[in-house]
């Protein structure tokens, strides 16, 4: 059943196309608090830095390490506007996502040139708006084009000269796994050697966004131990309450950003959604996107049962996501010893355990909204 409240989008949407409806929904990004918790370390090691080089953000499948990345880098980019405008070579952050071996073989010239390009982007990009002048002289200088056709090495000593001259003060790389993708602990070793080297040359710290395998790291060297950090965005438990609840209010916010009609009461079968997402926040929007498609294809009113169970991940997926998830986690306790925080300093009170077929509406709901922007 359908329920009415204040929506959280703009009521004009109702009446445009179903692309851009969709369009809208892709484009929205929940804040929710184990995110923000990770965003908040990972701030903190980047603007209050110690002798850490390398950071490591792991967390399972659809948890949101890539959100995370792009919230960081947007923080990052907003926080130091004010010296960009005064010097248009400044760069403070830049993001690539890590590009799997070829017959196992890491292809070094190939990740230099795919940095190089982000940077070249990025201050392309803002040179540009500057003025013509500034454009002019940019496109003097030396591309990654250029240097398409140079050895390995001197491709490596243009990115660290290209590194310094933007002042970039933090690389991010997404799916950081690729790069370890290695045969033995001693390719392992130099792999690690090669980033932190790079990291000391420049002074700009890596940041390693990517699955648990990135805990092996930990066990190289002590030196690598020295020089590197953790940071852990788990998914959302269905045994802790705190979690439950949280889960509860981003759901929420999903269903009442929904551009249909009428709002669906999808929080009422909050253990399903929790369940079947596998606590993943990212899994959870993409299935609920799939399922709006659905419904706008069919000129549907709302988000019934029928769109949201076709869309629902298959029994063998779910188990694969939740195995891989529950053996990072494992580990993530025995090798690193932190435990995860509680979500909140006080006391949360535990939602009802009733379960609840999809579609079939509770007599009591909760209120909408959740008073958390991290989008």
């Amino acid at each position: 059943m359908a329920i009415k409240h204040k929506r959280l989008f703009p009521q004009a949407l109702l009446t445009q196309s179903s692309t851009e409806r969709l369009n809208y929904f892709q484009g929205i990004t929940i804040g929710h608090l184990r995110l923000k918790q990770a965003l908040d370390i990972l701030l903190m090691n980047l603007q209050q830095p110690t002798d850490i080089c390398v950071l490591f953000v792991v967390g399972p499948a659809g948890v949101g390490k890539t959100t995370l990345r792009l919230r960081t880098e947007k923080l990052l980019m907003e926080g130091a506007l004010a010296s960009m405008n005064s010097n248009i070579c400044q760069i403070p952050v830049a993001g690539i996502e890590a590009i799997a071996n070829e017959a196992g073989k890491f292809n070094y010239k190939d990740y230099y040139l795919r940095v190089l390009e982000s940077l070249e982007k990025i201050s392309l990009n803002s040179i540009t708006t500057n003025s013509t002048s500034n454009y002019q002289k940019y496109a003097n200088t030396l591309s990654a084009t250029y240097f398409a056709s140079k050895s390995s090495d001197t491709v490596r000593r243009a990115l660290e000269q290209s590194m310094r001259h933007h002042q970039l003060t933090a690389l991010m790389i997404d799916e950081a796994q690729h790069l370890l993708m290695v045969a033995g602990g001693k390719q392992m070793l130099h792999q690690m050697n090669w980033i932190k080297s790079i990291a000391n040359v420049t002074g700009v710290v890596h940041i390693l966004f990517g699955t648990y395998d990135l805990l092996n790291c930990c066990h190289l060297s002590g030196q690598v131990s020295r020089r590197s950090d953790d940071i852990h965005l788990p998914r959302y438990s269905t045994d802790k309450k705190e979690d439950i609840a949280e889960f509860m209010r981003v759901l929420r916010t999903f269903q009442a950003h929904l551009p249909l009609l009428e709002e669906p009461s999808l929080v009422e079968q909050y253990e399903y959604f929790l369940d079947y997402s596998v606590g993943s926040v990212g899994l959870l929007k993409t299935w609920l996107t799939k399922a709006l498609r659905n419904a706008l294809a069919e000129n549907a009113t709302t988000l019934n049962a029928k769109y949201i169970q076709q869309n629902e991940y298959s029994k063998a997926r779910r188990q694969q996501i939740q195995q891989e998830a529950q053996a990072g986690e494992k580990r993530w306790h025995n090798e690193v010893g932190s435990v995860t925080p509680s979500l909140t300093n006080e006391e949360v009170k535990q939602p009802s355990q009733t379960k609840g077929r999809v579609g079939k509406r509770l007599a009591k709901r909760d209120p909408v909204g959740i008073n958390l922007d991290v989008s």
